[in-house]
């Protein structure tokens, strides 16, 4: 038989086989009526099935099960699983980052991921515009559309305090600013905006909300939590899963995957250390797990494992790689079903992991299928797409079961299903940019960083009065940085910063003059000033604090200006910026007040001049306790909430106007 009939005659078996597939897949009772989603097809036809159309996504002229909206999500799963090669099956757990390039110009390779290769998931980052943003992701699914099954890209974002790496969207504070509200349903909110803003750009993951809790304050992603009481942390948290998915039983057409993150809880990372490992002992885990549990019951549709050893599970390998870990607790004990997504670099974190651990070089292949064969994830973040061809290796070899493949590809591909992506993945490109950012989205922004700010010392000097014939004096880099009080995790926003927001509320009467960290021109300036405003805090960042993990002390440069202010003999207020417990025991001493904004959002700026105006009553608490000295940071239990001894400012410490 020629190689034309062996392929003609395969190609008659594989119709055979479809056919009777969607003949066992179809119980559709007579009579029944659907609604017809609307179709968008940019690359594939529609075709026509018992009055209703559908896309021929694999392009056979055929309907198959999986191209029938009418079927459930497992239904259609097991069908198109089927039909994918060993290799689209494990391109289905790549989860690579994009980063749209400044010039505009597409790379390449980005076609080759989505339409040759067939990648499950991608993260995008640094995007410059709503239209940018919208207009990348409808070029993404388009060449997903192209590829061979058709299969839709699930674009995820790092967005841990609103559409955050998009300019111009509803950046909110960071958690821990969230947290200093108390307010469930404020966050709620805000976390329903930020699903509907990733939805309109086409957006349908985001790598939040961070569940970890803040037992140790030296931690540089302290910034992300919730503060340290366990119990708020899963309040908030659980409040953010139910609004990102749009309800509490799963995923739906109206949902954005969350994936919570960092388990099994990273708050408690070793002196503080990011990627240390996690000190959490047997009895410690149950109260770092807590906000885990309390989203399983709602549903949470996917989990991400830290870089870290966690020691109370697995003394060798990080979360990523440990099989105790992600299969023996998370899914075994705890009932998990969802997508176990890798931190990224899951190859790293586990060569790392093991080789200080035990002192083993590990090689990338035994690392792999750690991964892969052992701890069983399902997607793979930020790995090099060279990994197809390694993982598509191993499994011809052997070394890695199709099965582990199989299952993974049907947990990424059952979320595409339940929240109707296949159906249409593009966004309306008018739409968002009408919507994201809008107005009202950021009325709500406003008001979450107002209720965040937090009032740790007045001795009756706030509220100042805007309308007075005064000058005030702003100082320190961080009052004219807007980076500095958006936070980490973002691309650039505009708004205004601390200086400009004080100068633009100022009545006619009230000079504002700013001057960044001249120490000789601050102490000039001074000499003129009715009130000084000397802002402290570190500037933005991701992972490891500017100032270092070995201190909470105010740095010398910014020592200095509130010296400078001090020798002056004026009136001085701090406003502390950041996203830690910082040591304000010389301030509280040598102040006249202290208004503690954390990282408070886009909206910052304004709610700092609004709160020193008097035009909004602070009410914030503190979702931390704030240590007096090093000595006591270095002797508190890295693993357990509320155990600095005689902390400057208490947990839930924050003064008002109104008392």
């Amino acid at each position: 038989m020629t190689n034309r009939l062996i392929k003609r005659g395969l190609s008659l078996l594989g119709t055979a086989a479809m056919t009777s597939s969607l003949l066992a897949g179809t119980a559709f009772a007579e009579g029944e009526s659907y609604e017809q989603p609307v179709l968008d097809p940019h690359v594939k036809s529609i075709i026509e099935a018992d009055g209703y159309q559908f896309i021929d996504l694999n392009g056979n002229g055929e309907l198959d099960v999986y191209e029938d909206w009418r079927q459930d999500a497992e239904t259609r799963t097991e069908d198109l699983v089927s039909q994918m090669t060993v290799r689209e099956k494990i391109a289905q757990m790549q989860h690579p980052t994009y980063l749209p390039r400044s010039d505009g110009k597409v790379p390449s390779y980005l076609e080759e991921w989505c339409n040759q290769e067939g990648i499950g998931m991608l993260l995008i980052r640094e995007l410059s515009s709503v239209e940018s943003a919208a207009t990348n992701m409808n070029m993404i699914q388009e060449y997903a559309e192209g590829s061979r099954l058709g299969v839709p890209v699930l674009v995820s974002m790092d967005s841990v305090h609103g559409l955050s790496y998009v300019s111009g969207a509803t950046v909110t504070g960071h958690n821990l600013a969230l947290a200093a509200t108390r307010d469930k349903e404020l966050v709620t909110k805000l976390s329903e905006i930020s699903r509907d803003e990733h939805i309109a750009i086409g957006v349908r993951m985001t790598l939040s909300p961070e569940a970890d809790i803040a037992s140790e304050p030296r931690w540089g992603r302290v910034m992300e939590t919730f503060g340290e009481d366990p119990d708020l942390v899963t309040e908030m948290v659980t409040a953010q899963v139910v609004a990102f998915q749009n309800g509490s039983d799963g995923l739906n057409s109206g949902s954005i995957v969350a994936c919570m993150k960092h388990f099994p809880g990273a708050g408690p990372q070793m002196d503080g250390k990011d990627t240390s490992p996690i000190i959490s002992s047997e009895e410690t885990l149950k109260t770092h797990l807590k906000p885990y549990y309390a989203a399983l019951e709602v549903n949470v549709a996917s989990i991400m494992p830290y870089y870290s050893v966690p020691l109370a599970l697995d003394m060798e390998n990080s979360a990523i790689g440990s099989a105790a870990t992600l299969q023996d607790l998370l899914r075994d004990e705890m009932g998990f079903e969802g997508i176990i997504q890798t931190d990224w670099g899951m190859i790293w974190a586990i060569q790392e992991a093991l080789g200080t651990m035990t002192g083993e070089e590990v090689s990338d292949e035994e690392a792999i299928l750690i991964g892969v064969t052992q701890s069983r994830v399902d997607g793979i973040g930020g790995e090099s797409i060279r990994l197809i061809d390694q993982m598509e290796e191993f499994t011809n070899d052997g070394k890695i079961d199709e099965e582990i493949l199989t299952a993974a590809a049907k947990r990424i591909v059952k979320a595409k299903f339940e929240m109707g992506v296949f159906e249409n993945p593009y966004c309306d490109v008018d739409y968002a940019v009408s919507f994201v950012g809008n107005e009202e989205s950021q009325k709500v922004n406003l008001e979450a960083a107002e209720k965040a700010m937090t009032l740790l010392k007045n001795d009756g000097i706030l509220p100042l009065d805007a309308d007075a014939e005064q000058t005030i004096l702003v100082c320190g880099p961080r009052a004219g940085d807007m980076d500095s009080l958006v936070g980490g995790w973002s691309s650039s926003q505009e708004g205004l910063t601390i200086a400009g927001a004080l100068e633009a509320y100022a009545g006619e009467n009230t000079k504002v003059i700013y001057e960044a960290e001249d120490v000789e021109k601050i102490t000039e300036l001074a000499k003129d000033a009715d009130v000084i405003v000397v802002s402290v805090g570190e500037p933005s960042y991701q992972h490891d604090p500017p100032w270092g993990y070995d201190t909470l002390e105010i740095v010398e440069s910014q020592q200095e200006i509130l010296e400078a202010a001090k020798a002056s003999g004026k009136p001085i207020v701090t406003v502390v910026t950041g996203g830690r417990p910082y040591i304000l025991t010389w301030c509280d001493e040598n102040t006249n007040a202290i208004l503690e904004a954390y990282y408070p959002g886009a909206q910052g700026g304004i709610a700092i001049a609004e709160t020193l105006y008097g035009l909004n009553n602070p009410t914030g608490k503190t979702p931390i306790q704030f240590p007096r000295d090093m000595e006591s940071v270095n002797s508190q239990e890295g693993d357990v909430s509320f155990d600095l001894e005689n902390p400057l400012y208490d947990y839930g410490w924050g003064l008002s106007y109104e008392e």
